[in-house]
């Protein structure tokens, strides 16, 4: 048993240890890109009550299909007041 037990902790070990030269693929990887477009759409304001029971994700996903937006549309809320939130749309 122990020489089982041994012998599959080498194995991992040597598993772990070994190099595969990635360091050299992701350099290389790194070197061939060009810069990266990132593009947000349209930032709206949403009415938001600010009660302690609504969350400002419900305001957001109410002004959402309000707009006519699926219910999968990607946002980032930007900032939360008392009464507003404002989100961007991906």
């Amino acid at each position: 048993m122990k020489k089982v037990f041994l012998g599959m902790l080498l194995t991992a070990l040597g598993f772990g240890t070994m190099s595969f030269g990635s360091n050299d693929i992701t350099k290389a990887s790194i070197d061939n890109q060009e810069g990266i477009e990132v593009v947000f759409g349209p930032t709206y304001t949403a009415p938001w009550l600010g009660v302690c029971c609504e969350s400002p994700l419900t305001a957001v996903e109410r002004d959402l299909a309000n707009r006519g937006y699926p219910a999968t549309t990607q946002y980032i809320i930007k900032s939360a007041t008392s009464n507003t939130v404002t989100y961007t749309v991906n």
